[in-house]
């Protein structure tokens, strides 16, 4: 018997009906269905992967759940951990350092980028995340989330808003494993590879080849 409050799906192909599943087999917490199949090749084709959609099934559930389970864990060991004076300090000062480079250099949000670019996407994030995927620029965390876009763009990427060029070669030697922020305090704080020891910051555009050179040392040394 079907359910009165399930509405069929009828496509071209199959009709998918849900039905009263404890008067189909009595087991509990089960769901039946009546799956109606129009022509002989459809219903061999649906035959055949029955089994194969079984094992899918069980596999990307067991996935959803084991995900669940380290999203959980990682919250609950947040929550327990308590910091010792020695991280404190060292968190204190790293976030010290982030209002830094904010302050000194400023950041766009997306929504300032498309402006500035007279982006007709209906998005306004759009232009932003489409160099964000080419990893042409990087986005960091804003120490003040509650009043801020969750992400924004460190200014020195871009050079009348566009993003510099040189960038994404440094993106591309450090690979996609390297935490924003860390990018972001690796291109303002000098660096002995550079002449005087510079910030790559500061030859961003004067002198890229130099700096991407220096990201590719670093890389090396990093991953050693």
């Amino acid at each position: 018997m079907s359910r009165p409050d399930a509405r069929p799906i009828i496509g071209d192909v199959l009709t998918f009906i849900a039905c009263d599943s404890q008067a189909v087999n009595g087991r509990a917490g089960a769901h039946t269905f009546l799956l109606e199949v129009r022509g002989e090749a459809a219903s061999q084709v649906l035959r055949a992967s029955i089994p194969m959609l079984d094992r899918l099934l069980v596999e990307k559930t067991a996935q959803v759940r084991e995900r669940r389970l380290e999203v959980m864990v990682h919250f609950m060991t947040e929550q327990l951990l308590a910091l010792n004076p020695v991280e404190t300090d060292m968190a204190q000062r790293l976030a010290a350092r982030h209002v830094r480079v904010l302050n000194e250099f400023g950041y766009y949000s997306a929504e300032e980028l498309a402006r500035e670019n007279d982006s007709k996407a209906a998005s306004r994030t759009a232009l932003a995340d489409n160099w964000r995927k080419r990893r042409q620029i990087f986005a960091v965390a804003h120490p003040n989330k509650p009043s801020h876009a969750p992400d924004v763009y460190p200014a020195f990427q871009f050079e009348d808003y566009r993003p510099i060029k040189a960038v994404k070669a440094v993106l591309h030697a450090f690979g996609a494993d390297k935490r924003p922020w860390k990018i972001a305090l690796w291109f303002t704080s000098n660096n002995g590879w550079l002449p005087n020891s510079a910030r790559p910051v500061d030859l961003l555009v004067s002198d890229p080849q130099a700096v991407i050179e220096a990201a590719r040392r670093d890389a090396v040394e990093s991953s050693a």
